[in-house]
């Protein structure tokens, strides 16, 4: 019977629930203690400021995985832009703006974080028609809980509904639009780092969002503003770089690598219960009995949507291709395919292989083939498979992955690995 039907939590899923909450209640604690010291600035300059003081941080990443940037597909490269406009720029700027026109009285603080609730619809949606992520209808059920309980711990004391929002007013809208982009960006975030490593992709974005942010600011004449910021706020764009900006978005890519962007974007939500405890902890606010509740139903909903929140088959198809026969110079021939942009995470698979009717179970290699050229392969090693099936073209179900790809120092490690990971097959016989 196969594993695929399990509901116990991985280590590495976990680790990337856990990376993502610890990024949402960074983002916490900056939009509750530190980007409000920024309200005389224009917003754009401020988002300029803390994504190239990011960059600085980050850029050395682009450099060491310079080869594996340079093979990205033009597919991957209109991901990362997405991410970079929306997610970088777009989001940022309109939430930075939102919170702004709170202070100012024109809207309240509740509108903008209720608006922010949509964030995970967004998300869930684009997650099914972009990256055909089919998830079960528990994990939707669950996901469903923890947007409603976050609903009520943002709200349990003032009773905000959606009758109350003014979508005219410019403060309401700008969390709107950051909903929006933020929820797309998870999507599209999950699509490129299933085929770059996170530390890239988390500098590629502030990179890419700091050019954009520039330009926008030389559009708009605020570039001068730069000499308003004083030695404190400079301090607190650092702060912000290490925690709520660079920092977060370091651990944020690494556990978006390890669970669903459906599941991402839910666990995202840890943003209330991290927020209330903080205003407990410094202003002494109470939770009510309906947060509590609220509390332990959010928390028990993480829990669910971490082990739920598998996908379930992936299936594509390729056409088989001539290789450079190393694998059956160690005894473990594989067929090539040409499908090389499939969104899967790099690693090795248990595989399910159709070829003329036929079932086979295999394992399928997924990653980069040479780091120092960045060339990608999708090669399969079929059991108890024989034929010569150059040019044919197979249909694969991916099953389960199994390991991270690895490098070898021989071919001796590499055969005594591949053995290993064939055991893995007899639980699917």
């Amino acid at each position: 019977m196969s594993s695929n039907n399990k509901s116990n939590l991985k280590p590495g899923q976990l680790l990337g629930s856990l990376a993502i909450m610890l990024a949402a209640l960074l983002w916490s604690i900056d939009g509750l203690f530190i980007r409000p010291q920024f309200y005389i600035l224009p917003a754009e300059l401020v988002v300029f400021l803390e994504h190239l003081l990011g960059l600085a941080i980050l850029s050395p990443f682009i450099l060491i995985f310079w080869p594996k940037i340079r093979a990205l597909s033009r597919k991957s490269w209109l991901a990362l832009a997405w991410v970079s406009i929306f997610g970088g720029l777009i989001g940022t700027l309109f939430i930075t703006k939102a919170f702004f026109s709170a202070m100012d009285g024109n809207v309240s603080f509740a509108t903008v974080v209720i608006l922010q609730k949509l964030q995970p619809i967004f998300a869930l949606l684009l997650a099914r028609l972009i990256l055909k992520e089919r998830l079960g209808k528990r994990f939707y059920f669950w996901a469903a809980t923890a947007i409603i309980a976050g609903y009520f711990i943002a709200f349990g004391k003032t009773g905000l509904d959606w009758s109350q929002i003014d979508w005219r007013h410019s403060g309401a809208l700008f969390a709107f639009v950051a909903a929006f982009a933020f929820g797309s960006s998870t999507v599209f975030g999950k699509r490129i780092t299933n085929h770059l490593d996170y530390r890239a992709v988390a500098a590629l974005r502030f990179g890419l969002t700091s050019l954009l942010a520039l330009l926008l600011l030389i559009l708009s004449g605020s570039l001068s503003n730069i000499g308003l910021v004083s030695s404190r706020q400079w301090s607190l764009l650092t702060l912000i770089v290490m925690t709520s900006g660079a920092g977060a978005m370091f651990i944020y890519y690494f556990g978006l690598r390890r669970v669903p962007a459906s599941a991402a974007t839910v666990l995202e939500l840890f943003w209330p219960f991290s927020a209330i405890i903080l205003d407990y902890a410094f202003n002494r606010n109470y939770l009510n009995l309906t947060q509590l509740l609220a509390l332990v139903v959010l928390l028990f909903a993480f829990y669910q949507i971490s082990v739920s929140g598998r996908l379930k088959k992936m299936k594509f198809s390729g056409r088989v291709i001539r290789g450079q026969d190393k694998g059956r110079v160690i005894g473990f021939p594989t067929a090539n395919l040409d499908k090389v942009d499939i969104d899967l995470p790099h690693g090795i698979y248990v595989v399910m292989v159709n070829h003329n009717g036929r079932d086979y179970l295999g394992l399928m290699h997924f990653g980069f083939k040479d780091i120092f050229k960045g060339e990608v392969s999708l090669e399969i090693f079929i059991q108890n498979f024989s034929e010569q099936i150059y040019g044919e073209k197979l249909e694969v179900s991916v099953l389960e992955k199994i390991r991270e790809v690895k490098s070898f120092a021989s071919p001796e490690l590499l055969t005594e690995t591949i053995k290993k990971d064939l055991e893995v097959l007899q639980r699917f016989n």
